[in-house]
């Protein structure tokens, strides 16, 4: 089927250099993303995740057109506020603007602090591939798995993964054929793999290998939480932060539905916050099936205070205020008189 541009729907046109597309194969969806709007507005919004970037983005888009030569440095004074470049084509003669401010201190996240990545040439990544066997590896066993050509980023991603967080060759190829095992082949989520990783020092083969057989069982756990519980909406991340440690406290399904139930009938709905709680009570005093539970929860079910007795049933029988036995003496010695009439009288 063959396609053309449709030009009756466009108001105008944009120039883009002809160089932006030799930079295609290795450019990620984001830094086309920067350009393609960049050469339209000459500028990027305040906020960048106006069209789907990240303030981070944005400056690696910028550092990767401008190492291509696309964009280029105007002579104004760089700022922490705004960056003055200006396009490398015939028909962009002006610098222009591009506008990205920074995310606010209230909302900036806490991370872990990791070595910052090293802004790599194009040039620089092909001659590190040419010059080593294992990096020239690495990216073609990285390809395989993620079923794609890497791109600039990716390749830039995966070296700071060797070079800066010390993983060895072996070992992030482990990682990436997990993660894209279990359909998380997204560079993003293998980054934070890797960077927990870091902090944790998984080093060497063997606990590489320990730590994906604990995150395999995880992850089947948690799809049989999910079936289990009938659970249609995606996991959040506090949820799967649960289930991963029931995982690894090796609660069982059972007894995970059995917490779901009893939470419902408790608090009339789902809460995961109190099924953990249930669920470590049982792990901390040993029990392992749903019947044991029933048991340990009938038994140290809270006893209810007894209905106090009514006042007449709790004060004592008042004694009486004469003696029976000498009535019942008294009714035997005495003979009963018969008051007569009138007419017997006489």
């Amino acid at each position: 089927m063959e396609y053309k541009i449709n030009w009756d729907c466009c108001d105008g046109v944009f120039a883009v250099p002809d160089a932006a597309a030799d930079g295609l194969k290795l450019a990620s969806g984001k830094a086309v993303k920067v350009l393609v709007y960049f050469m339209k507005y000459r500028s990027l919004p305040e906020r960048p995740e106006d069209i789907g970037v990240t303030y981070e983005d944005a400056e690696d888009a910028i550092s990767y057109w401008e190492q291509l030569g696309i964009l280029k440095k105007s002579e104004s004074e760089m700022t922490s506020e705004q960056k003055n470049v200006s396009v490398n084509t015939a028909n962009c003669q002006e610098p222009v603007k591009i506008i990205a401010s920074p995310p606010k201190k209230e909302e900036t996240v806490q991370k872990p602090v990791i070595k910052p990545r090293k802004a790599l040439l194009p040039t620089e990544i092909a001659e590190r591939i040419a010059q080593s066997e294992e990096i020239a590896f690495l990216f073609q066993s990285a390809e395989q798995s993620l079923g794609r050509v890497l791109t600039f980023d990716d390749q830039r991603t995966i070296l700071w993964f060797h070079d800066h967080l010390g993983m060895s060759a072996d070992i992030i190829i482990m990682l990436i054929a997990y993660c894209c095992s279990v359909g998380r082949g997204n560079m993003g989520k293998i980054e934070k793999i890797a960077a927990e990783w870091h902090e944790n020092n998984i080093t060497t083969h063997e606990q590489a290998e320990n730590e994906i057989l604990a995150m395999q069982k995880a992850f089947s756990f948690e799809g049989k939480v999910q079936s289990r519980l009938k659970l249609q909406s995606k996991l959040t991340d506090s949820q799967k932060k649960y289930i991963d440690a029931w995982s690894g406290m090796d609660i069982t399904i059972d007894m995970v539905e059995l917490a779901y139930d009893k939470t419902v009938d408790g608090i009339g709905k789902p809460s995961f916050n109190y099924m953990d709680k249930i669920l470590r009570k049982w792990h901390e005093n040993g029990i392992t099936n749903a019947a044991a539970a029933e048991e340990f929860d009938e038994r140290t079910k809270p006893v209810r205070k007894k209905d106090k007795k009514t006042a007449a049933e709790a004060k004592p029988a008042a004694a009486p205020s004469y003696d029976l036995d000498q009535l019942f003496e008294h009714a035997l010695n005495t003979t009963p008189t018969v008051k007569k009439t009138g007419e017997e009288a006489r």
